[in-house]
């Protein structure tokens, strides 16, 4: 499960190169790491915070390099804080708890992280060099106050912060009671499937929803711009679990709690759905639209 890691800490990492940089350009070449706060609940040794920690953050590197610490990779000259006394010249964004996923939009090079909240809110958020995405002093828009808990008071009330472009609340009936994480994400600019052109999207990484929004139009914050995307493979609109829940059937298993939804894309327009739980990957076709 996402929120765990061996005696309750995440420690939990992914990393992509840029797929959009071009050999000569200053960003080919260079790895995107994000790594969770390494923490407990509420980042208690507020490390997503701190400019001289790696834990909490968004990462950019040159494998081939060799001016990090230990010689062993290179900081990129144009990394915000590269070269700054008593900060992590690595650091390419900062204030994140558990960036699940990211990716960019292959059209305007916008890019997006999808980043697990505490208990409440799950968000995805827009990426610039420097940005502080607020984590652990907000959870999404809202002033971060315990497992239990955010300010609804205050929204989004730090200009310094970068907030999410949408987030959404667990208590969302399409959800799975008491478990969700956000997951992604890819930007769909093809014409393979028209129904998911200039399309952002997203997913509940248990619940296996999936979830969509414009990517030139991007929202400023809140739910209501989110909108489904339901699959028709016989007998009308479905969910990926209730997809996985067939299949289990059909196995003669017992049916996923969950689904452990993950995006996989190839450059021709494709767009693969892969779980855990029924030993699919399926393809996405066109088809019509539900929302």
């Amino acid at each position: 499960m996402p929120r765990r890691t061996t005696a309750g800490r995440r420690a939990s990492s992914c990393t992509s190169f840029n797929p959009l940089a071009v050999p000569g350009s200053p960003e080919f070449g260079l790895l995107y790491v994000a790594v969770a706060d390494g923490g407990s609940g509420g980042d208690p040794l507020n490390l997503a915070q701190n400019l001289g920690s790696p834990f909490g953050k968004l990462l950019r590197i040159d494998p081939l390099g060799s001016n990090s610490a230990n010689r062993k990779y290179g900081i990129p000259a144009g990394n915000p804080f590269a070269g700054k006394r008593d900060v992590l010249g690595e650091i390419y964004a900062y204030g994140v708890r558990n960036p699940q996923r990211f990716g960019w939009d292959p059209r305007t090079g916008n890019l997006f992280v999808a980043d697990i909240g505490q208990n409440i809110v799950e968000e995805l958020s827009l990426v610039r060099a420097g940005a502080n995405l607020g984590w652990n002093k907000w959870e999404g828009s809202f002033g971060y106050i315990s497992r239990q808990a955010v300010d609804l008071s205050k929204r989004r009330a730090d200009p310094s912060v970068t907030y999410p472009v949408v987030e959404y609340d667990h208590r969302d009936p399409v959800l799975l009671e008491g478990d969700s994480a956000i997951t992604g994400v890819h930007v769909y600019r093809h014409d393979a499937i028209p129904q998911l052109a200039n399309l952002v999207l997203f997913s509940d990484f248990p619940s296996g929803e999936i979830f969509y929004i414009p990517a030139d139009t991007l929202p400023n914050g809140g739910q209501d711009a989110i909108r489904r995307v339901l699959l028709d493979a016989g007998g009308g609109p479905k969910t990926l679990l209730q997809l996985i829940r067939e299949k289990n059937a059909r196995q003669g298993k017992s049916p996923a709690s969950r689904a452990d939804l993950r995006f996989g894309a190839a450059r021709d327009g494709r767009v693969f759905l892969l779980n855990k739980h029924d030993g699919t990957i399926r393809l996405l076709v066109p088809g019509r639209v539900s929302s």
